[in-house]
């Protein structure tokens, strides 16, 4: 019993298809897998966006239950501005004027009392007290253009 030609390429070709749909229907169940652990966790992201929601509608119904009250700003605020400032203004200028005049006042009674320093110096100990001009000590006058710098 020979079988044809026909009837082996049929065999063969009956085989091919079975091989491929197996693969085929192994490929389709790892799809399969795959998307229903990607439900798994869309479902679950979903049950967790939904009490971060429940948790904020529940927060807002809990603020909402408390009396609040509303009270308006006063108004008027640029006019008072001014006004303020302007008094600030005159008295601290009037403030910072009487305690210029008592530290001016201070430091006159301290030169009063202490005198000019440079006239208590004791000139005729030598090398203490201003230094005398070489030039006049020696009868030497400078010219006036010398000393006018030109």
């Amino acid at each position: 019993m020979k079988l044809s030609t026909r009837t082996k390429a049929n065999a063969i070709a009956d085989h091919w298809r079975a091989t491929h749909n197996v693969k085929r229907a192994e490929r389709l169940d790892e799809e399969n897998d795959r998307l229903r652990t990607e439900l798994r966790m869309t479902k679950s992201q979903l049950e967790r966006e939904r009490d971060r929601q429940q948790d904020v509608l529940d927060a807002l119904n809990r603020a909402s239950e408390r009396k609040t009250k509303v009270t308006a700003k006063p108004r008027g605020g640029l006019l008072r501005l001014v006004i303020v400032g302007g008094t600030a203004y005159v008295f601290g200028t009037k403030a910072g004027r009487d305690r210029y005049e008592q530290i001016r006042g201070w430091v006159a009674s301290m030169k009063d009392r202490f005198g000019d320093p440079l006239a208590r110096v004791d000139t005729s100990a030598p090398g203490i007290g201003p230094k005398a001009n070489p030039l006049v000590e020696s009868g030497i006058r400078p010219k006036t253009s010398d000393v006018n710098g030109g």
